[in-house]
Parts: structure tokens; sequence; C-alpha cells
């Protein structure tokens, strides 16, 4: 099967991502190729996405989701991706996952790709996760809210999620 550009970049996202929203899956390809002036209206992603999955049978997809095949959704992963988006606009340069708890995803944006990890409280508290000497980490709870008392350590943010989905970024008072 021929693929277009946006549908292997599509792929690609998916084999990194293994199961994104059909919202976040449109902001990353809008993301990647609105500076080639290629319009991705809903319609296009949709006709994409009907192509992969009757020509590779990997692709898996319902109203909300698409998935490949041997993925399960995880909830922390899919906020995680909402928070990428939400600081990179949809453009980040690098992404990645993570196997090991707590971080979740890790990506890098700009000019410089300045690294950030979306890692999850619930899983270990803030102080724990050692970071790299440039990489933030932003820090995400099952709850959406932060913990009373909580004291991140420099370089460090909490992403408060908000009732229509988006989040809020609180960081340390750290240098």
């Amino acid at each position: 099967m021929l693929l277009s550009t946006q549908q292997k970049f599509i792929l690609e996202t998916l084999r990194t991502l293994k199961c994104v929203r059909r919202r976040q899956l449109h902001a990353l390809v809008r993301g990647r190729f609105e500076k080639d002036s290629f319009e991705v209206a809903q319609a296009r992603m949709d006709a994409m996405l009907r192509q992969l999955r009757m020509g590779t049978f990997d692709v898996r997809m319902d109203d909300e989701l698409v998935w490949l095949s041997n993925a399960q959704p995880d909830a922390r992963r899919l906020e995680a991706i909402d928070v990428m988006i939400e600081l990179t606009g949809g453009k980040p340069g690098v992404i990645s996952t993570s196997a090991e708890p707590p971080r979740l995803l890790r990506f890098a944006y700009g000019d410089d790709l300045r690294p950030f990890t979306v890692a999850s409280l619930d899983t270990a508290p803030a102080g724990l996760l050692e970071r790299g000497k440039a990489e933030r980490i932003v820090w995400i709870a099952d709850s959406g809210e932060a913990l009373q008392g909580l004291a991140l350590p420099p370089k460090h943010f909490f992403a408060a999620r908000q009732p229509d989905g988006s989040h809020r970024f609180y960081g340390s008072n750290g240098p």
C-alpha cells in the first residue's frame, strides 16, 4: 500500500504512542504539516485513518480513540499527550514513551529541542525522579488536582486538569 507522507507520520506516531485520541492525533498532524501549507481538515484526517485501517489491518479506531491492535488505552498516557500538545502547540520535535514509572512520555520541542518528561504523581513522589540537566518534569495526577502541600523541586511543574480538559500549570519556587 502506498502511503502519503501524512499517513506515514500517523503510523510513526501510533507506533510511538500506541493509542491516542482522535483529536490529539489530528492536532499532531496539523502541527507537523501546517508549515507545508497542507490543510488537514477533519474530513481528510478521517479519510486517511480509514485508509490506514483498511490497508494495514493493524490500525484500530472508534469514535474517540485510534490505536494499534496490540495496544491498550492508558488514561495517564492520554492525559500526558494532552499536556504535550498544550505545551508544544501540537508541534513536538521528538516524542518517546517510557516504560519506566513514573515517566509516561518524553518529548522535546523548540529550535533548541528542550526536553520535557510527563510523569505520574500517583506512581511516585515528585522528589524521587531524577531529571537531566536541561530537562523539565511535568507531573500529572489521576485526580487532576495537586496534592495538598505539594512542594516541587526546581524545574518541576504540576499540570492541574481544568473542567474543559485543558491544564493549568503550576511551577516550583526554586531556581
